[in-house]
């Protein structure tokens, strides 16, 4: 009986941590999507619109999003290109360095020399390691998005006669930055379908690039859309941020929030 009674204890506590796990996600998920669907009534009244610890934790994780989009963008390059490129051998030294001391067994180029000039390499891997090595610019490319935007939104604000502080602009700019995973989701989708769809031989690096671009070409209007409905769901938080958190008109935020979304527009085309 004592066994029974623990074992139903702790399957007692197990559902009430499940719940209160479910409960915990349940508001998270609602917080969030008042912040994107009602931003004025969530800059005016969840205590989550006026921190900005939180608007720090939301750039961070839309940073980290970019970046694992990226390693996932390489993903797709290895898994779908399946062709090789004939390069030279980067193990392997100049040509004339082997002409001059290839043949000298004793010479400590002999080694490398004897490596073939020219080698053939996996086109998919390649692509693979080239997006890794640019992987910081996911972080650095969000971080500088909001910051740019955050000092325009306040600027603006002031002069349209507003208030609020620096930390405002920096909470509402953060929270206009989730929008970016629709156009991240959607541009990795593209990009799949359209190598996946493509004949790419890569008989030379010449080929393979415009082989590659003429797959891209396709993918051009759906990652425009993308962007438009991005930078309009953009504008649509900025503008009810800064409605409430700079207490300027909904005709002045609009504005303010117009010139950051065509400053992004530009940027995108």
């Amino acid at each position: 009986m004592s066994l029974q009674r623990d074992v139903r204890a702790l399957l007692a506590s197990a559902r009430s941590a499940l719940t209160t796990v479910l409960t915990t996600v349940r508001s998270g998920l609602g917080t969030v999507r008042t912040a994107l669907v009602r931003p004025r009534r969530f800059f005016s009244s969840s205590p989550y619109g006026d921190s900005l610890a939180v608007g720090l934790v939301v750039v961070l994780l839309v940073a980290l999003a970019l970046t694992a989009g990226i390693l996932a963008l390489g993903v797709v390059f290895d898994a779908t290109i399946d062709a090789t490129v004939t390069m030279d051998n980067p193990d392997r030294p100049d040509d004339w360095v082997c002409e001059q001391l290839g043949d000298d067994a004793d010479s400590p180029m002999y080694e490398t020399c004897q490596e073939p000039a020219q080698i053939e390499r996996d086109l998919g891997s390649m692509l693979r390691e080239a997006t890794s090595g640019v992987l910081h610019y996911g972080l650095l490319g969000v971080g500088i998005w909001w910051l740019l935007a955050a000092g325009a939104v306040h600027v603006g604000a002031r002069v349209a006669g507003g208030g609020g502080t620096v930390g405002d602009s920096l909470t509402v700019a953060a929270w206009a930055l989730v929008p970016e995973l629709l156009r991240l989701v959607v541009g990795i989708a593209s990009i799949y379908h359209a190598i996946e769809t493509a004949t790419i031989d890569a008989a030379s690096p010449e080929a393979f690039r415009d082989e590659l671009l003429a797959a891209f070409a396709g993918i051009e209007t759906p990652l425009l859309a993308a962007s438009l409905v991005t930078i309009a769901w953009q504008w649509w938080i900025l503008r009810g941020g800064i409605t409430e958190r700079h207490d300027v008109s909904t005709l002045a935020a609009g504005t303010v929030a117009g010139v950051v979304a065509i400053v992004a527009l530009l940027i995108a085309a």
